[in-house]
């Protein structure tokens, strides 16, 4: 009888326009959830075969609930250097324990990047995941990992690191001559480099004018233990024409070595823009490394790598933030904690640097805000209402309909 299925498809429209409500509540509760992605119900027909063209039989309606999740959120900077966003497509990898000693870690996706350190100084967010990235060489660069799998990626920590220094590899030295200076005339000039302990050293340079019209002699005295290459040696320069004031010939390279024990280190000088000119001695030093300090703030790139600078100017790479991609994002399963999981519908899994291939690039000290409009969910939750209101009234009104048919054999 249509008026049972009329019934039914009711009850159909009062359980989907259920599902919708409880989205739309969803929705407005998380509307401040960092990098939270807005639930839609979209609806489908269910057509029943009435079996003749004379009669119809109400199918009903069925909701398919998936989550925007190629729809990105307002990205807002803040005050924390450890908060992180990505300006288009990818999620952070989480895990639910920060090292193996705790058990065994189970690996999530999340577009949440609101991360702070906790009492170890692992990055955690506020749902308890941990951030994963690979530790990188003390080169900076990535080691050989596994792009595919979550194998080679581990809970990045910042509490702690205390740089041990950076030792001086090269030098260089500019400046102008004073062509107007007295024949013996002596200008010297100290320098500081870093030995591989972050010690500071000291490099004195000294020239000397010569007889000879336009020359000098540049030598150079290196602490206790190291020896010097390459001086003495003479230093030309042209006193006409276009090049008057340049050196008429290369100038020389200078070496500087550690003491054999436990390395000999080596500390290579090379001379810049060097004049004579008729003016004041100006000489200027620019040297690599960097005496021992401690980790002040940190800094995330674009492309995900993650730096941390140091009180004494200095800055290392420590991390590489992966950013996770896959063939269908809206087929990833969610989890609790606004965090995803590899589905049978998501595709494969691909993890790289950021702002390359497919993956978005990441903005530190900012977050994703949630997608979530709220002046379209409350539109929707009045439309919402009205249609819940109405299936009942198909129900109501079709339960009249059969009761005034039993009414017929009274």
């Amino acid at each position: 009888m249509s008026l049972f299925s009329a019934m039914r498809s009711g009850v159909s429209g009062l359980s989907a326009q259920s599902s919708r409500m409880a989205a739309i509540s969803d929705n407005i509760s998380n509307s401040a959830t960092v990098g939270y992605k807005r639930a839609a119900v979209d609806f489908s027909t269910l057509v029943t075969s009435p079996g003749a063209d004379s009669a119809y039989s109400a199918g009903g309606v069925r909701s398919n609930v998936h989550y925007q999740m190629t729809k990105d959120g307002v990205i807002q900077g803040t005050q924390s250097a450890t908060d992180m966003a990505i300006d288009g497509a990818g999620f952070f990898v989480v895990a639910n324990r920060a090292t193996s000693a705790a058990g065994t870690p189970s690996y999530a996706l999340t577009r949440a990047g609101s991360f702070l350190p906790d009492d170890e100084g692992f990055l955690r967010n506020s749902a308890g995941q941990y951030l994963q990235g690979w530790k990188l060489s003390p080169d900076g660069s990535l080691p050989a990992v596994s792009k595919t799998s979550f194998d080679n990626v581990q809970a990045i920590n910042v509490g702690n690191l205390v740089y041990g220094g950076s030792k001086t590899t090269q030098m260089g030295f500019s400046g102008n001559l004073p062509a107007q200076a007295a024949i013996g005339a002596t200008f010297t000039t100290s320098a500081p480099f870093y030995d591989g302990l972050g010690t500071p050293r000291d490099l004195t340079l000294t020239w000397t004018k010569n007889a000879a019209a336009n020359e000098w002699t540049v030598t150079a005295t290196a602490p206790g233990g190291y020896t010097v290459a390459g001086v003495p040696a003479t230093v030309a320069f042209a006193a006409t024409g276009p090049t008057a004031g340049l050196p008429t010939a290369a100038l020389p390279t200078i070496t500087v070595t550690s003491p054999a024990t436990p390395t000999a280190d080596t500390v290579t000088l090379g001379m810049g823009n060097v004049t004579q000119l008729n003016g004041d001695y100006v000489p200027q030093f620019i040297a690599d490394g960097a005496k021992a300090g401690r980790v002040s703030t940190v800094d995330v790139d674009n492309t995900g790598k993650l730096w941390a600078i140091y009180d004494n100017g200095a800055r290392q790479a420590l991390y590489q933030v992966p950013v996770a991609t896959v063939m269908n994002p809206d087929g990833l399963e969610v989890q609790d904690g606004n965090t995803y999981t590899l589905g049978s519908d998501s595709g494969s899994l691909s993890l790289g640097a950021g702002n390359s291939g497919a993956a978005g690039s990441i903005a530190g000290g900012a977050l994703e805000q949630s997608n979530v409009d709220i002046a379209e969910e409350l539109v929707s939750l009045i439309e919402t209402q009205r249609a819940y209101s109405s299936a009942a009234t198909i129900i109501r009104t079709a339960d009249e309909m059969v009761d005034e048919t039993t009414r017929l054999k009274r």
